[in-house]
């Protein structure tokens, strides 16, 4: 596995022997070096051809692979070959840890035979350094986390010192995008600065005239074309290397054209002469062609990364540092150094670092970036509690019970990656426009210039070269590439700032087109928690004593009624002695001794078991069709009242039924409760179709019905019982408290208990996909449009042409309009 020996000199483990072949489902893998939607599908197909991958989606707006594998799957070796051979680079990562001691070269070699076990693992190198061996390794980011790294260099440390890790994933990306922005930036400045003399010598039409001219235009051209424009000709031979084409290809011929024709006029102007042609010179157009594109490159850029702040935005609500107290004392140490079991100090006014429960203390938790409500949470000893929320006057202690990629906050921010790294199902519209487009454009900008050569004006040279080149650099497929995934990755990232996770690109444009919602009832339009209604008092009881006794018996009891009548007994400051000799029987109620009297509680059949009669209870019926639960209190063989329970609706439940019929929807409440409490139910929200009495597999066939009859149906549930209906809907949306069955069924999380995001869902859904179609038309429309007019077709009727300046400004302004129009769903409200 390598080379094991360690020596003054770097030891590099050669990449086929550091990955594993172990199966895993899918992968993302940072690409480096796209610059079209014609990159993106050449990684694409390259990918998708390797044995055991089922599939694989190249993002070009956030520059990274998700691979899904089949079976075994395919090693990370085959899939770097498979990116290297289109012609690109996955990114890597390096991380280091120094070891010394007499032990060194042993946990050197450990730790070298444990890292080359892990998938993801590039390369493993050592080195002396004095008395020390310092070992390196390079790594996938996203692949391997910089924790697992840390915890492999602490086992052969025998602690955490001197282990020294990269930083956050997301971070890194950061720093890398704007080390490749700030390349572009100082490209276009330097083809700007030499660019601008010579537009105005050139575009002057004689006014300003120099000795030597076209030398000087030579010498301020040849820097711009091949040091600010290198990319381009790089780009385009690699890809030629692979047999492919791409825009670079384009730039590349059409600038290349433009320039050795110039030089050729320049340097044998005798030869274009005894042709009968004037040797004209077009260093100002491949020199401002070149300038105007990295400008169109440098928007685009900076528009792709301002298209990712919803993850930015996520992970800043993650804190750096965390208070560990270990052995009894407590120290500041790097949050992602934080371990299992570890106690935690959160002072008033500090971003929680972790996820855990409080072991001692209370406070108010502001934990609006989870659930949108702005009011504060009071939280005490025994409440759960995550990482990125809010503590605003107390200070507790935590223990840890989530690190890492488990954290709530951290599957956020994967669910929204995984969304921003999809596709849409429209994508393979243009992916299949994009896959032919580039050679498509070469046949046609020959043809141009074959026909203006043979039967154009004259001087027919100059008028060919100019169709050919206009022709390459108009027709750029970035717009193309960029029209569906900038509009994703915007999408759902103001999705998520609405609480809102759309599982991939499918899910996004399903939603927009759904015309019937189901609802679950219980935990979905109800809180999912019983809650006393109403009590009532027989004879000279009162409604008090009867909360008082019946709570004194089900204080025993964990049954969700029992709940709800303690909860309420609570609320009224019922100071409750609980009741001895408990007893309880399953459905039917329980029993128990309050101040020697013996009290039963439950519902008809059981206090009629006991011989009491619940005759004289009139409100039994009233609520029987409201569709309550009925709870009997018996004391000493008589009847002192009842109590009735019931779910309560949640707040916002009404109004978002509204909302979801103003979209035009239908709305269907699916429910395993009776029919008279599913009923009342819907007649308070106003949902006129119900179905009531269903067992789970009944849900899914009621949805399978609807499918049939032509309906796209959205479901909506949180429960383990929801998730096969979740499963067959077309858009299965699970409420975030619910279950995490439930959760993993659907493609659309709400991150907390509000069914007005169901609506919002549909709405943000059917924005983006708005967005997508504009784009796409944009892109489309201004190819049809613009390649024609630069082949010069409108030249024998209207004499008109297009300028090979004009045509790179046009080309810029094409992608950065779809970006900038895939930027306004930002302000989406």
């Amino acid at each position: 596995m390598g080379v094991h020996e360690i020596t003054d000199v770097d030891s590099t483990v050669p990449v086929d022997e550091t990955v594993q072949t172990e199966s895993v489902k899918s992968v993302s893998l940072p690409i480096e070096g796209m610059m079209c939607a014609a990159c993106a599908l050449r990684v694409e197909r390259k990918l998708s051809a390797r044995p055991g991958v089922s599939s694989a989606v190249v993002n070009y707006a956030t520059d990274e692979a998700v691979v899904r594998f089949e079976g075994k799957g395919a090693s990370v070796t085959d899939l770097i070959e498979a990116v290297e051979q289109a012609g690109y680079a996955i990114h890597s990562a390096v991380a280091e840890t120094v070891l010394t001691g007499v032990d060194a070269e042993s946990n050197a070699e450990l730790l070298h035979n444990d890292l080359l076990t892990r998938n993801g693992i590039l390369s493993v190198n050592h080195s002396r350094d004095a008395d020390s061996i310092i070992v390196k390794v390079s790594y996938i980011p996203g692949m391997v986390r910089s924790l697992d790294l840390e915890l492999a260099f602490s086992a052969v440390h025998g602690s955490e010192a001197g282990v020294k890790v990269d930083d956050q994933l997301e971070a890194e990306a950061v720093e890398r995008q704007e080390l490749r922005y700030k390349k572009l930036k100082n490209s276009f400045l330097l083809a700007l600065v030499l660019s601008v003399p010579v537009a105005l010598v050139s575009m002057s039409h004689g006014l300003v005239h120099i000795p030597n001219q076209n030398l000087i235009l030579f010498v301020l051209s040849t820097p711009v074309v091949f040091v600010a424009g290198r990319r381009f000709f790089v780009s385009a031979l690699t890809a030629a290397r692979h047999g492919a084409a791409d825009m670079n290809t384009l730039v590349a011929l059409g600038v290349g054209a433009a320039y050795l024709y110039s030089t050729a006029a320049l340097v044998f102007p005798a030869f274009f002469q005894a042709a009968g042609q004037d040797p004209e010179v077009y260093f100002e157009a491949a020199a401002i062609i070149i300038t105007l594109i990295l400008l169109g490159r440098l928007l685009e850029d900076r528009a792709k990364g301002r298209t990712g702040t919803a993850i930015k935005g996520l992970l800043k609500l993650q804190p750096n540092e965390a208070r560990v107290i270990r052995k009894g004392h407590e120290s500041l140490i790097p949050a992602e150094s934080v371990r299992l079991g570890d106690i935690v100090r959160v002072k008033p006014g500090e971003r929680i670092p972790v996820d855990g429960v409080i072991l001692t203390g209370d406070s108010s938790v502001d934990e609006s970036m989870l659930t949108g409500e702005p009011l504060p949470v009071l939280k005490s000893a025994g409440d759960r509690i995550v990482a990125g929320t809010l503590n605003t006057t107390g200070s507790f202690k935590v223990e840890v019970t989530r690190i890492g990629s488990d954290t709530m906050l951290s599957q956020i921010v994967r669910l929204v990656q995984q969304a921003q790294g999809s596709k849409a199902p429209i994508q393979q519209l243009a992916d299949r426009i994009a896959s032919i487009f580039v050679p498509a454009v070469l046949i046609v900008a020959l043809i141009a210039g074959i026909v203006w050569w043979f039967w154009g004006p004259e001087p027919a040279i100059n008028h060919a070269l100019l169709r050919f080149v206009t022709v390459l650099i108009i027709a750029c497929p970035c717009a193309l590439g960029l029209a569906t995934p900038t509009a994703i990755v915007v999408g759902t990232g103001r999705a998520a700032g609405r609480g809102i996770l759309l599982r991939d690109g499918n899910a996004i444009q399903t939603t927009g087109r759904v015309t019937t919602v189901a609802l679950d009832k219980t935990g979905t339009i109800t809180q999912g928690k019983p809650i006393v209604q109403e009590i009532v008092a027989i004879g000279n009881r009162t409604t008090l004593d009867v909360l008082t006794i019946a709570a004194a018996v089900e204080s025993h009891s964990e049954h969700p009624v029992a709940s709800a009548i303690v909860a309420a007994a609570t609320a009224q400051g019922v100071s409750k002695d609980e009741a001895s000799s408990f007893t309880s029987e399953t459905g039917l109620g329980v029993s128990g001794l309050v101040e020697r009297q013996k009290v039963f509680v439950g519902n008809g059949e059981y206090l009629a078991k006991n011989g009491v009669s619940v005759d004289q209870l009139d409100r039994m019926a009233a609520w029987d069709s409201a569709g309550y639960t009925t709870v009997f209190v018996a004391s000493n063989g008589l009847l002192i009242g009842g109590l009735a329970i019931a779910d309560s609706i949640r707040d916002t439940s009404g109004s978002a039924v509204q909302n979801l019929k103003s979209l035009g929807l239908s709305v269907l409440m699916l429910s395993g409760d009776r029919e008279a409490a599913a009923n009342e139910i819907a007649r308070q929200v106003d949902i006129d179709r119900v179905v009531s009495e269903v067992r789970p597999h009944e849900k899914t066939a009621t949805i399978a019905k609807l499918q049939k009859e032509g309906e796209i149906v959205l479901m909506v549930g949180d429960g383990i019982n929801d998730a096969p209906a979740l499963a067959q809907a077309d858009v299965g949306m699970a409420i975030g408290s619910g279950t995490q069955i439930a959760i993993e069924a659907s493609d659309v999380t709400l991150m907390y208990s509000d069914l007005k995001l169901v609506a919002d869902a549909v709405r943000i859904s059917r924005r983006t996909m708005h967005v997508i179609r504009q784009n796409l038309f944009f892109a489309f429309i201004y190819n049809v449009i613009c390649i024609p007019i630069a082949a010069g077709v409108l030249y024998p009727f209207l004499g008109i042409t297009l300028s090979p300046v004009i045509a790179s400004a046009a080309m810029a302004l094409s992608s950065v309009s779809v970006v900038s129009n895939s930027l306004r769903l930002r302000s989406f409200n």
